[in-house]
């Protein structure tokens, strides 16, 4: 007899096509081709129905399906046009199984039972996955799925439940191990910072001396070193102040130490010391504190000192070489305008480059960085700007960035007279 035999992935993809007597001519097609498409742009609706249905039931008998064939066996489309191809319908059976999908192509229907004698001499293998199909025809009733009975999906359900509580428990100890690893590592990067700190002190402190102390017997190039060391020994004790600060925030351990103190004094303090990384660009630091004198604030001095710091660093940090940076300190009224509950506002400007506006929302997460390096190539690890809101924050005030590319930076920092009510 003349027929075909199709094998198809489970997505319906030719693998190989298989001819019984004289095939089928005009229905061919390469593998990878989506079967439907094998008998032809009139066929296709018909074909699709098939595969649905065979995909849902996963078998089929003597389904029908309009093909073009071409009686010559020369296959070629153009033959359509000249009436040499004439249509007609092919009848489809076929199952899908844990390969694929098998499906045998006649030209009548009920020629099931003699394509199956053909192929079990020619082809055994491809008899023996058509075989529960030919065994439904024998019956005369389709091949029927079989599905699990209650007691086996209770089993399989019962099974999966298991599985997951075994999940959930292995990702509560990897969550808790963890946490304990990240609570060793807060450590070790505190205990570093704090033994690093004392050192550069030390190192701030004898460079300064030697200073003093040879003042008037040193070349030029002589001070330019001790004043490269000083420099450099702050940069250092900048970043070691702040892997303290973030191994105390992570470890939820941020506490301040408030007591009244003068900020007028402490900003001139830190200005007077951040002159010095100025110096080395040239960059003049200008200050700005109201005449009068300010109320006392209730703050950790340590803390803003770490905070102006960081934006001192920043603003020097971006800055061209033989730029300005200013820093003004103000009292400010409370909400509302009101006298009460006032205010002091810091705001430590530059004329640098500035700072796009898709990278300001970002400015003071944890490891934020924009895509600027300073302007002599300095680099940053993130940590500054996030920590300044952090010490912002935690007096019950706020930070926030005002910048643009090509007109530089300010940065203002609000904190309440009088400590909030915890």
């Amino acid at each position: 007899m003349d027929a075909l035999v199709l094998t198809c992935d489970h997505d319906g993809r030719l693998r190989a096509l298989h001819r019984l007597g004289a095939g089928l001519p005009g229905l061919t097609g390469k593998p990878g081709t989506p079967f439907p498409a094998l008998f032809g742009p009139d066929a296709v609706a018909g074909a699709l129905d098939l595969f649905s249905g065979l995909r849902k039931s996963g078998w089929t008998l003597d389904h029908a399906v309009p093909c073009r064939l071409d009686p010559d066996g020369g296959g070629h489309a153009g033959l359509v046009q000249t009436g040499m191809v004439h249509a007609g319908m092919v009848h489809v059976s076929g199952l899908c199984d844990a390969e694929g999908m098998v499906l045998a192509v006649a030209r009548s229907p009920g020629a099931f039972s003699e394509l199956m004698a053909a192929l079990e001499t020619l082809n055994p293998r491809l008899a023996r996955r058509l075989a529960p199909l030919g065994s439904a025809v024998t019956r005369a009733e389709a091949p029927k799925p079989e599905f699990p009975s209650a007691d086996a999906l209770f089993g399989e359900m019962t099974l999966l439940n298991n599985e997951l509580a075994n999940v959930q428990r292995e990702l509560a100890k990897a969550n808790a191990e963890l946490a304990a690893s990240n609570e060793q590592k807060n450590r070790l990067m505190g205990m570093l910072a704090h033994d690093l700190r004392t050192p550069l002190q030390v190192v701030v402190g004898f460079a300064e001396l030697l200073e003093q102390r040879l003042d008037g017997r040193l070349e030029a190039t002589e001070r330019a070193c001790l004043e490269r060391i000083r420099e450099s020994s702050l940069s250092m004790r900048h970043m070691v102040e702040d892997a303290l600060s973030l191994a105390a925030l992570q470890a939820g351990r941020l506490r301040l130490a408030r007591r009244p103190s003068d900020l007028v004094a402490l900003v001139r303090r830190n200005v007077s010391m951040n002159r010095v990384l100025a110096e080395g660009k040239s960059i003049t630091i200008e200050l700005s504190v109201p005449e009068r004198p300010l109320p006392m604030a209730d703050i950790d001095p340590a803390k803003l000192d770490q905070l102006l710091n960081n934006l001192l660093s920043n603003a020097i940090k971006y800055s061209d070489r033989g730029g300005r940076v200013r820093v003004a300190l103000s009292e400010a009224a409370g909400e509302g305008g009101s006298e009460v509950g006032g205010r002091l506002r810091l705001r430590v400007s530059d004329d640098g480059r500035g700072i796009p506006a898709a990278e300001l929302a970002q400015l003071f997460q944890p490891f934020a960085r924009t895509g600027r390096l300073g302007t002599e190539g300095e680099g940053t690890v993130g940590l500054g700007l996030y920590i300044c809101r952090s010490i912002a924050e935690g007096h019950g005030g706020r930070i926030t960035a005002d910048s643009a590319p090509g007109r530089g930076s300010t940065f203002t920092v609000d904190l309440p007279l009088v400590a909030s009510s915890p």
